[in-house]
């Protein structure tokens, strides 16, 4: 039986599945959101929840755990993922 890989969300500091997160990576075109969980580049991980999302935006923790300044429109790209993610769940 295959163990599955637990991440820490950067929002909360809680571990989740891998699954269970929205990665992101940090390459040298910029940063994006990876939804197929294989693009190269430094990871981080966030759950879906909105209050890790605009935590990790007050805390900057995202910038830290990527080591890149992010612009506005990812972290628009990320609310809207996490909406869509929950609206899904409900």
């Amino acid at each position: 039986m295959k163990k599955e890989p637990l991440r820490m969300c950067v929002g909360c500091r809680e571990r989740f599945p891998q699954k269970e997160l929205l990665r992101l990576v940090a390459s040298p075109e910029g940063v994006a959101i990876d939804r197929t969980g294989r693009m190269p580049g430094r990871g981080a991980y966030l759950c879906y929840r909105e209050t890790c999302v605009s935590g990790a935006y007050k805390k900057k923790s995202l910038q830290r755990a990527l080591r890149q300044a992010l612009n506005e429109s990812i972290w628009i790209e990320i609310d809207q993922a996490v909406k869509a993610a929950n609206e899904r769940e409900e």
